[in-house]
């Protein structure tokens, strides 16, 4: 009896794991030969879950957002392999020289990348192949004639208000206990986006442009002191406090044509690579071998 009791329990044990093994592998898209997996598309959306899944939700609510924020992450994730293997087919390499300049680019806006693992540094040296890939793409296929600048400018001059403004980032932080931490990081180096996404709930994050009329006068002083790229200390605001990081300052006076030029081309250039990536990619779906099963 004792025997088959120890059978049964094997099997049942046995039974489970397979169960979660499949769970676990469950493929929610084939791409080509690359297989995608539930796993993995878990652990991509890990950031946004814990963004966006608050407890305040019901658990159908939950399981609803959960889903959708799983089938927009794959269509994305479906388009980036696209990209992946293309860039394999035409033989796309990154240098050790070329990832370190870009290494060094990205520590810039956040400092946790500087002690990256082995296989962190590989997932970055693809995502560099597949940025270097799409330069190539569309670097011979753009092109903005100096008739469209001056169209581009025009059409800026005529929607341009004569107002000061200010183009700000704002940290809203809901919990004192953590206001000069998030202070020194971001004196260090640390993004408001990354603290964020490091913090949750604890921190709201904007990034607006304000009318001068619209900005609390105290704070304006403060923010006429500073300098582009510069932040406040933090401003306690009733229960909360702000940190704020001055972006750009208008002035109200319209720029000059050479001003904006780089400005103008970079918009043009952006608006016309996107509508050619999205036209290619929609090709590349059309052509390649794609299911899902999410």
């Amino acid at each position: 009896m004792k025997t088959i009791l120890l059978v049964i329990v094997s099997l049942l044990l046995s039974f489970s794991f397979t169960e979660a093994s499949k769970s676990l592998n469950k493929i929610v898209a084939v791409v080509g030969e690359e297989v995608l997996t539930l796993y993995e598309l878990d652990q991509l959306a890990e950031p946004l879950y814990e963004i966006y899944l608050t407890k305040d939700l019901s658990s159908e609510e939950a399981a609803k957002l959960k889903q959708k924020i799983r089938k927009e992450l794959l269509e994305q994730w479906i388009e980036d392999t696209l990209i992946g293997i293309e860039a394999k087919k035409f033989g796309i390499k990154v240098s050790e020289e070329e990832l370190n300049h870009f290494l060094k680019e990205e520590l810039k806006r956040d400092p946790k990348m500087e002690n990256l693992s082995k296989e962190e540094r590989e997932k970055l040296r693809e995502r560099l192949v597949k940025i270097k890939f799409i330069q190539l793409m569309v670097r011979d296929k753009i092109a903005i004639p100096e008739e469209e600048l001056k169209q581009s400018y025009q059409e800026r001059l005529r929607n341009f208000e004569a107002i000061p403004k200010y183009h700000l980032e704002i940290l809203l932080i809901g919990d004192g206990a953590i206001v000069n931490t998030l202070y020194e990081a971001l004196l260090k180096g640390k993004t408001f986006e990354a603290l964020h996404r490091e913090y949750g709930a604890k921190v709201q994050y904007f990034r607006e442009v304000f009318k001068e009329e619209e900005i609390d006068k105290t704070i304006l002083e403060i923010l006429k002191s500073l300098k582009p790229g510069e932040i406040t200390t933090p401003i306690k605001r009733g229960e909360s406090y702000q940190i704020i990081r001055l972006l750009k300052r208008e002035t109200g006076t319209p720029p000059s044509f050479e001003e904006v030029r780089k400005e103008l081309y970079e918009e043009l250039f952006q608006k016309k690579a996107q509508s050619y990536l999205e036209k290619w990619i929609k090709e590349l779906k059309d052509t390649k071998y794609i299911r899902t099963y999410l």
